[in-house]
């Protein structure tokens, strides 16, 4: 009987575990993200839901969080609408690298002039065969007990 509750609480937990583990959640774990290689897919053709929103918080100045677009096996290119919105008196920055299926940059930017509690936007194009990574970072001292917000909408 104790043996079967330890069984049950055990695959309870691990229940528990894989479904916050995989969900947009306000609590990503540290190293979530937090490289181009494991980037948050935003879209894909292999997903192709036209948005997608999620509520994280950064866990320090060194935390970066990574999210993609990736139309590499698209067959034609789309419009395409990024906000990031930070917690009041937040400062955050966005950093955007387009490529192409190689490896080459196509594009390359950095958004961080609106200031604290101020959301960072890009609208742009992303043709057939590329992909664009988003990186978001702290842009200064902030609070990291509050999540910011991120949101992909593919507008045509």
């Amino acid at each position: 009987m104790k043996r079967s509750r330890k069984f049950f609480a055990s695959v309870a937990l691990a229940a528990c575990l894989t479904v916050f583990s995989a969900s947009n959640s306000a609590f990503a774990a540290y190293g979530w993200g937090d490289t181009m290689e494991t980037a948050q897919v935003m879209y894909s053709n292999v997903q192709q839901s036209p948005y997608y929103s999620a509520t994280i918080p950064l866990h320090g100045m060194d935390d970066n969080d990574y999210y993609l677009v990736d139309n590499t096996q698209g067959s034609s290119g789309f419009t395409y609408t990024v906000i990031v919105t930070p917690p009041e008196n937040f400062d955050i920055a966005l950093g955007i690298v387009q490529m192409r299926e190689d490896g080459s940059i196509t594009y390359l930017d950095f958004l961080n002039g609106n200031g604290r509690g101020y959301p960072e936007a890009i609208s742009a194009y992303i043709p057939a065969g590329e992909k664009v990574y988003f990186r978001v970072l702290d842009n200064g001292i902030n609070n990291y007990d509050k999540p910011y917000t991120i949101q992909f909408t593919k507008t045509s």
